[in-house]
């Protein structure tokens, strides 16, 4: 995964617009550092959705797939992103 990576700059792109204050690496512990709490997650996957025309169930919503922008990235690829 390079910085060339547009999955990946769509994944850094949402925590951010969901967590302006957001100052960690792709491998922070977003859900418990408190960087995204539930009502962020929801933009967070909204924005995934729409920007790269993916479909989230909401029993895919886990902290394992959500916990850092590294495991987003990571469950976007089992998606075929």
């Amino acid at each position: 995964m390079s910085a060339a990576d547009p999955v990946l700059e769509t994944v850094r792109a949402a925590v951010r617009a969901a967590a302006p204050a957001f100052t960690g690496d792709d491998g922070t512990e977003l859900i418990l550092e408190r960087v995204l709490d539930s009502l962020a997650l929801v933009g967070v996957v909204a924005r995934l959705e729409h920007e790269l025309g993916v479909s989230i169930r909401d029993t895919e919503v886990l902290p394992r797939n959500f916990h850092s922008v590294t495991a987003i990235r990571a469950f976007l690829a089992t998606k075929g992103r």
